[in-house]
């Protein structure tokens, strides 16, 4: 293992914040295929949107818009390892990362807008295959673009305190414009509708200006770095060698299976959103939108403190802290009873579901920085074992075994909703998300404490310096 260089401290100020903005980026693209997505396909009742897919189950659990999110997730889960393996041996001009990130950028962006221009009638057998093709293409370069982009964050901050820092930097960065955006297409769509246009030409246009803003914010970390400044290793293993190498890391699918478990149940939280405001609450989606802002205290106070709780705790412990928060903020939802604006039981939904939105507030600094953080033990684990760097190659496993779980996360929740009820009248689908969600949150918890963080640590060399909040 390569000692650890000053690569964060010599980056620019400037670079690491255009290396940053990649992260609102790609979130974007895949909020369009996720929280949109499923709006536009199965939208909620009284949205004013056309069902897209049949709503038929089949196989017990599946449904069209189920199904079509499995497939490209499992297209695009075995497309990772490929992508990790190649970006690690590369030895490009344009850097080992670049290269790839140029490649992705265009059809990452252009093909989730694509989405929402479905051919053919609409719950037609046509919709369903252009759905499945669409998003396993999407998913492919996704990946192409994403996983170098991850890679970079280990070989850019060589020690865990400038991880836990530039994770940070990422986080309060991208962390406001994801949360901004999850309020601005909600309120986008309401604001169209407003100006005259129909509830379908709301969403494309909200869909079309989401395309070009991520275009711009995935454009500046390839424009932000100089590969060659970077003190790393190419790896020389075959594919088979280094697919063998990765999965023999016992600490590391420790570390994937909680992960697993935590991620198929976070991944519902975020689409949820309208549904319980439009079917829990009675309100619309600007109200959905304004919503997204509870959380805001919690984040800044995530945010500002969790170096504090890192250095005290560690960031294996610091983890589960924060799924935690998430898993319990998200089960009470189960326990509630629709309402309208001012009618009976309004004011307590609208109290319990504010306060649990503020709640989950707390855990998403955590989440969103303390995984990268532990990764980046493993990869520093594997370089200290093997003599090269091979960041993408676990970014890429982790895809193999994860991408499917946001696939498979998608078909449970378009069960739900479809197989016990999305409307006033038949509540139940929307009920059971937060429980559901919020049980496998923590079941993600308690397979973290399996991760063997010490003894990683030792083996890595990884320095124990304290976090600052720098």
């Amino acid at each position: 293992m390569t000692n650890p260089s000053d690569s964060l401290a010599s980056l620019p100020f400037r670079s690491r914040l255009l290396f940053v903005l990649g992260y609102p980026g790609f979130a974007i693209t895949s909020a369009l295929v996720s929280s949109i997505g499923i709006y536009f396909y199965l939208p909620p009742a009284g949205a004013g949107l056309e069902t897209q897919v049949s709503e038929e189950v089949f196989l017990g659990v599946l449904t069209a818009y189920g199904l079509a999110r499995l497939i490209g997730g499992v297209v695009d889960s075995l497309a990772d390892p490929f992508v990790g393996h190649f970006s690690d041996r590369s030895t490009s001009k344009l850097g080992r990362r670049r290269l790839f990130m140029i490649v992705g950028i265009v059809p990452m962006i252009v093909i989730p807008g694509l989405l929402f221009f479905p051919p053919g009638a609409p719950r037609s057998f046509d919709v369903f295959i252009f759905l499945t093709v669409v998003l396993a293409v999407y998913y492919i370069f996704f990946t192409v673009y994403v996983a170098p982009w991850f890679a970079l964050i280990p070989e850019i901050a060589r020690t865990e305190a400038d991880r836990v820092s530039f994770s940070r930097l990422r986080a309060m960065i991208g962390g406001p414009i994801v949360m901004a955006y999850g309020v601005i297409w909600l309120a986008g769509i309401d604001v169209f509708k407003s100006a005259g246009f129909d509830a379908t030409t709301a969403v494309q246009l909200v869909v079309v200006l989401s395309c070009a803003l991520a275009f711009v914010m995935c454009l500046a970390p390839i424009l932000a770095l100089d590969e060659s400044e970077l003190d790393v290793v190419p790896s020389t293993m075959d594919m088979k060698e280094a697919l063998g190498t990765t999965l023999s890391n016992r600490p590391f699918m420790i570390y994937l299976a909680a992960q697993i478990i935590f991620i198929l149940g976070m991944s519902m939280t975020g689409p949820a959103v309208p549904y319980i405001v439009r079917i829990i609450l009675g309100r619309d989606e600007g109200f959905a939108a304004m919503l997204s802002l509870a959380m805001l205290p919690g984040i800044l106070i995530g945010f500002a403190f969790i170096h504090l709780l890192v250095n005290r705790v560690g960031p294996r412990n610091s983890v589960i802290f924060s799924i935690v928060v998430m898993g319990i903020s998200m089960v009470p939802y189960g326990l509630l009873t629709p309402s309208v604006p001012d009618g009976p039981g309004d004011l307590i939904n609208l109290i319990i579901i504010v306060g649990l939105t503020a709640i989950k507030g707390l855990a998403i600094a955590g989440f969103m920085i303390l995984p990268t953080v532990i990764l980046g033990q493993l990869i520093d684990l594997d370089e200290a074992m093997t003599g090269a760097n091979r960041a993408a190659m676990y970014y890429g496993v982790q895809g193999l075994f994860t991408k499917w779980v946001y696939a498979a996360s998608a078909a449970i929740m378009s069960y739900l909703l479809s197989a016990y009820g999305r409307s006033v009248e038949e509540p139940l689908g929307v009920l059971l998300i937060g429980p559901v969600a919020g049980g496998l949150c923590l079941f993600g918890a308690a397979g973290y404490l399996f991760y063997p963080e010490k003894e990683v640590r030792e083996k890595a060399g990884v320095i124990d310096e304290p976090m600052s909040a720098r």
